[in-house]
């Protein structure tokens, strides 16, 4: 048992496979006074997030943590405001709208290329947080119409402040309420009074100017229509703030990882980028790289950002075979499902190639979830799609990117899946 506790704090999916393999795809935890399930079988995981989802929602310990930075914005609302503020806010990700923010994610881009080209750049570099800093700019420039860029460290170093307390509070049986002046808490306050300040300035910019179609200019619209409080508006601003960036960030970092690790496919990368034609983006730049995507579709699969999904029975249902209560918990890894041997041929193998092609048109899409599934799929996953490849290409045609230790990069499985510790790496011009 004490091993297990081990474990589960060390490398949780880990202990969770090593459950699954000894008890079976239903796995009860003996959690005094609460019913917790995890699930290993994507047919399982398909009637949680998909076939019953009216039937489970998302007070969970995982999201209720997670609501002390963001508040009840999407990603952990339930219910008629989760609702009422997806349906705000869709019109901003609309298909067309994503396809024009080609432009905008290019002129961040640019401006770090050129940070790494001056010539007192000759230090390895935080690919991590460079990752963190570059796609907090995109989230300002794409979705608040603002230029993140001036504050981008200090913002991105409050979000992972304020997520390090987060994961800390939701690994506690018992953590410290949040009034009671505990270090982790006034660690949390102090950040969020730093993103609120933001999202206050993020606003008056944003009234400065005639509202667009940006998610700021429809949350405006929408609570100058009564729709949404001011509350409402600054919890999905924060919420855009905390996974518009970081998830992103999290798959470039592993990605660079992973291609510094596999030479035959960072010459194929190459090769592809490198035929780009010069000049500025439009929407059909994402035509001209499919192997790009399928290494970043990749990434994804081996290193979701969202690698645990959590969910809290709102009635009782029958799952795998096995009656569950109302209110029972239950957890779900888009990690292990992606690495199931069962599920992927040579799972823990780096191969973009399986998503291209006919190889790609075999991929049994309901089992690779990275960015969850039924209606409670992300907003954000199409344009995390189109922001990642055309960042990876235009630093890879540029630069060659060199982690100092490629192969020991350990894994930190926090809010979401990052690379432990950072990522330092040497930016090499090619």
């Amino acid at each position: 048992m004490l091993r297990g506790i081990g474990l589960m704090r060390r490398d949780p999916p880990q202990f969770l496979a090593d459950c699954a393999e000894r008890y079976g795809p239903v796995v009860a935890f003996p959690i005094p006074h609460a019913t917790v399930l995890y699930l290993a079988d994507p047919v399982d995981v398909r009637r949680v997030l998909q076939g019953n989802h009216t039937g489970y929602g998302k007070r969970t310990v995982q999201y209720d943590a997670l609501s002390l930075v963001t508040g009840q914005g999407l990603l952990v609302s339930d219910g008629e405001l989760w609702r009422r503020m997806r349906r705000v806010l869709q019109p901003a990700f609309h298909h067309g709208l994503v396809a024009g923010m080609a432009e905008a994610i290019q002129r961040p881009t640019e401006r770090l290329l050129h940070a790494w080209s001056h010539p007192g750049h000759e230090s390895p570099v935080d690919i991590d947080q460079a990752m963190l800093e570059l796609t907090l700019e995109v989230v300002g420039a794409t979705l608040f119409g603002a230029d993140l860029g001036p504050e981008a460290a200090s913002l991105v170093n409050a979000v992972m402040r304020a997520l390090h307390v987060v994961v800390a509070k939701s690994q506690q049986p018992v953590s410290p309420p949040h009034w009671l002046p505990s270090p982790g808490n006034r660690r949390l306050a102090r950040s969020l009074v730093q993103l609120d300040d933001a999202v206050t300035r993020l606003i008056i910019a944003r009234r400065g100017r005639a509202l667009g179609e940006d998610a700021l200019s429809m949350l405006l619209k929408a609570k100058d229509a009564g729709l949404a409080s001011d509350a409402e508006v600054r919890n999905e601003v924060v919420t855009l703030i905390v996974a518009g960036h970081e998830t992103v960030a999290a798959t470039l970092s592993w990605t660079w990882s992973l291609v510094a690790s596999n030479r035959d496919v960072e010459a194929r990368l190459h090769a592809e980028v490198d035929a780009l034609p010069e000049g500025p983006w439009d929407e059909a730049v994402l035509d001209q790289l499919p192997y790009t995507r399928a290494v970043i579709d990749e990434c994804l699969r081996l290193y979701p950002p969202a690698w645990v999904m959590t969910r809290r029975s709102l009635a009782a249902d029958l799952v795998g075979g096995y009656q569950v209560p109302a209110g029972t918990t239950l957890i779900m890894s888009a990690y292990l499902l992606h690495r199931d041997a069962s599920l992927w041929p040579a799972p823990d193998r780096f191969d973009p190639q399986r998503f291209l092609g006919n190889a790609g048109d075999l991929v049994d899409r309901s089992t690779y979830v990275p960015f969850g599934a039924g209606p409670r799929l992300c907003i954000g996953k199409e344009l995390s799609l189109f922001e990642a490849p055309l960042i990876v290409a235009a630093l890879a045609r540029r630069f060659v990117i060199r982690p100092l230790a490629p192969q020991t990069v350990a894994k930190d499985f926090g809010v979401t899946l990052r690379p432990k510790g950072g990522l330092l790496a040497w930016t090499d011009p090619r």
